[in-house]
């Protein structure tokens, strides 16, 4: 599973609904960043992410995008 990080510029909805494979949940983290995550990851039985749950502090399954920066949504 992998965690990509866009900081230079706002992704689109498209883009980030491919980076993640499917319809997008936004989980904001501690530091003020962003995560961008699969919503229907858990019933679509994806595999745990390891970096994404270290980031998140709670589980998170599939690929997901780290928005930092100027990637960050409003």
């Amino acid at each position: 599973m992998k965690v990509h990080t866009i900081k230079d510029k706002r992704p689109t909805l498209e883009e980030l609904q491919k980076l993640v494979g499917g319809y997008i949940e936004v989980v904001y983290l501690k530091n003020g960043d962003q995560l961008i995550v699969d919503e229907d990851g858990l019933m679509r039985q994806k595999f745990p992410n390891r970096d994404a749950s270290i980031l998140a502090g709670k589980l998170i399954v599939g690929d997901a995008v780290l928005l930092k920066g100027k990637g960050k949504l409003r």
